[in-house]
């Protein structure tokens, strides 16, 4: 059927202002905001994209290139955030588009196709991949591909075969997973549509073995295409598998394709509470395929219609084909295998794993079920209206309507800020050369926190491995910070809340879900730099202490440039009755003492301290005892002494 360059580009702009206006709250601040619904939390995908889009264009194992290159470029004029944004926001009418061209291909009327091509175009399969990962929203390839591959089966000319050499490299090189839903569905898409659609016209077979040919070349030139750029993953793919565990996690359950997805009207907590109960949380987002109940209702009334009157007809008949290869991605989608009773169903994903197992998210097949379903919706829809009876064209309305309604969103739901808190953004936005310490470990989920605000916070790492230690604003200040950021829900954020603001620090600003805190100007003249040999930080309601074993070693930092004398006032603890425990500065004896089992404060030294670094190691006289052992509590960690806080005295300089 031939298609108006009109009716393309009316619904091309109708998926594009809906697009916008879904956008709306991102156009505000493109390089602020990244678009889509945080279904899973902050994960690293997205960050890691739009880091790779900043960074100067290189081509390696994991380089997607259609994708990649279109990022980079955008970035060059935007930024890499906005980049991200924009790649995400024109995905939805070059969707559109490619499905409806489709659509019309198969001989839906242009209401029909522009109906199925949004419905695809803002799928829930497309808005949840569309928050946290660019190249699989890039769905607009595999409509265009499909489209391209049936046109070529029709009449093989050499422009169809030419548009099918274009959309096979475009969904290949878009995103990995484009290639290998592509390449998978091939045998079944061509099957169904020759068998049902092709078969008796006139030169079919011609057509047939021509376009089969064609993709063997193009199979060809992809897998050099592969040697050549991905040679190590071809060569020894162990070192990028998966384990094989991880499938049955990112497959998708047959359910899925029924449950409402989290961002819709009716998803939301509810439907996470449900998702949680069902063991899923990791793979969450992989199972945002829903499919709508009006669309599944719509698609079944095709399929029945078909059953019913036109499989008797002569005319060709795209339902079985839609309904055969949606059939086949369905079951490609679901994990390995399935054990009822004593029988062990094998699965597609089982046999795929063996030859390319660095892929896990089998679930990502559903977008090939979303396309076939939803084309099966407008067919049906087509044929309740045509039967112009005032029931079927109610039911026909109704189903359209509810349709509508599942997969509509809310926009100001459909954004969050690149940063993860209203502290981050709060200090980033700052007109003074403010520098802040995050007190979330450095992560892969965390570290896009230093480039997105060029360097102005930092995570913590082992040079501040406790955010909640004594006299944490000495460090701060002589390390250079002007901020400690505190996140809400963790355990730093728990103990701060619980306590008085330590010395040093002062509130600066509070938020929902983390508060900021100054610290006081100057460095100190001596301050303790870091801890070794110590067990992480234990708290209770009236101190909070760290257990040393048989020794441990505190890095001590003059910052002056003259020698100084100090005492250093520590509170510390014996475990399980008094012992003795030895002081060594730089190697030399400098103080035993005793120490008993009720805290209190110890005075140590006086300590004389060049400038620069020192080292002071605390040594147990006797060996500590294995905790366990003594109390029976299951702790088989060696103890000897509970250090709590401390203050530095140096002489001449007061308190």
């Amino acid at each position: 059927m031939n298609v108006r360059g009109a009716d393309i580009a009316a619904v091309t702009a109708l998926a594009l202002v809906l697009a916008l206006a879904l956008a709306a709250p991102i156009l505000r601040a493109p390089s602020e905001r990244v678009f889509g619904l945080e279904t899973v939390g902050r994960e690293h995908d997205p960050f890691t994209a739009m880091a790779q889009f900043g960074r100067p264009l290189t081509f390696g194992v994991y380089t997607q290139p259609l994708t990649d290159v279109a990022g980079a470029l955008l970035a060059r004029v935007s930024g890499p955030v906005a980049a991200y944004n924009w790649l995400i926001i024109l995905s939805f009418p070059l969707s559109a588009a490619a499905a409806y061209l489709l659509a019309r291909h198969l001989r839906l009327s242009h209401a029909g196709a522009a109906l199925a091509a949004l419905a695809f175009a803002f799928s829930p399969f497309h808005l949840a991949h569309a928050a946290y990962h660019p190249h699989i929203a890039q769905t607009q390839w595999i409509p265009l591909y499909l489209f391209a591959l049936w046109r070529s089966l029709d009449d093989a000319k050499p422009a169809a075969l030419g548009l099918l050499a274009v959309s096979a490299a475009g969904v290949a090189l878009s995103n990995f997973y484009g290639g290998l839903i592509a390449a998978v569905t091939t045998p079944a898409a061509i099957a169904m549509y020759w068998c049902f659609k092709t078969r008796g016209e006139p030169r079919s077979s011609r057509h047939l073995a021509i376009t089969v040919a064609s993709l063997a070349v193009l199979a060809a030139g992809g897998a050099a295409y592969a040697w050549n750029t991905a040679h190590p993953v071809l060569a020894n793919h162990t070192p990028f598998a998966y384990p094989r565990e991880d499938l049955f996690r990112y497959s998708a359950k047959w359910w899925s394709y029924l449950v409402p997805p989290v961002a819709g009207p009716m998803g939301g907590p509810r439907v996470e509470r449900a998702w949680s109960a069902a063991g899923v949380r990791e793979g969450l987002l992989e199972q945002q395929v829903s499919l709508g109940w009006g669309v599944v209702a719509l698609g079944l009334v095709a399929i029945l219609m078909w059953t019913l009157r036109d499989r008797r007809a002569k005319a060709p008949a795209v339902v079985p084909v839609l309904a055969g290869v949606a059939l086949f991605a369905l079951v490609c989608s679901l994990s390995p295998e399935r054990t009822i009773g004593a029988f062990t169903v094998t699965r597609p994903s089982a046999l795929l794993y063996t030859f390319v197992p660095m892929f896990r998210s089998y679930a990502r097949f559903g977008v090939v079920v979303q396309l076939m379903a939803v084309l099966l919706a407008a067919a049906g829809a087509e044929r309740l209206w045509r039967a112009g009876t005032h029931r079927a064209r109610t039911t026909c309305a109704a189903l359209v309507v509810l349709s509508v309604i599942e997969y509509s969103v809310w926009p100001p739901a459909m954004w969050r800020d690149v940063l993860p808190t209203s502290a981050h953004r709060w200090v980033a936005a700052r007109p003074d050369h403010s520098r802040a310490l995050d007190c979330a470990m450095l992560t892969p989920r965390s570290e896009s926190v230093e480039w997105l605000t060029a360097g102005r916070i930092s995570l913590r790492t082992a040079a501040f491995d406790d955010c909640t230690q004594p006299r944490i604003s000495d460090k701060l200040r002589a390390s250079g910070y002007t901020h400690l950021l505190v996140r809400e829900h963790t355990p730093e954020g728990q103990w701060f809340a619980s306590r008085d603001t330590p010395p040093g620090l002062t509130p600066a600003a509070r938020f929902h879900d983390a508060q900021v805190f100054a610290v006081a100007p100057g460095a100190p003249a001596v301050y303790s730099a870091g801890m070794t040999g110590f067990f992480p930080r234990e708290h209770d309601e009236t101190w909070s202490w760290r257990w040393m074993g048989l020794t441990a070693t505190w890095t001590v930092v003059n910052t002056t440039d003259r020698l100084m004398t100090a005492r250093l006032a520590v509170e510390m603890t014996a475990f399980r009755g008094a012992r003795d425990l030895r002081l060594l500065l730089d190697g030399r004896p400098v103080q035993t003492l005793t120490v008993e089992e009720p805290r209190r404060d110890y005075w140590l030294g006086p300590l004389t301290l060049a400038p620069g670094e020192h080292e002071l190691v605390f040594q147990p006289a006797a060996p500590p005892h294995i905790a366990d052992d003594l109390i029976g509590n299951g702790d088989r960690r060696p103890l000897s002494f509970g250090v709590g806080t401390w203050r530095w005295q140096v002489e001449g300089v007061p308190e």
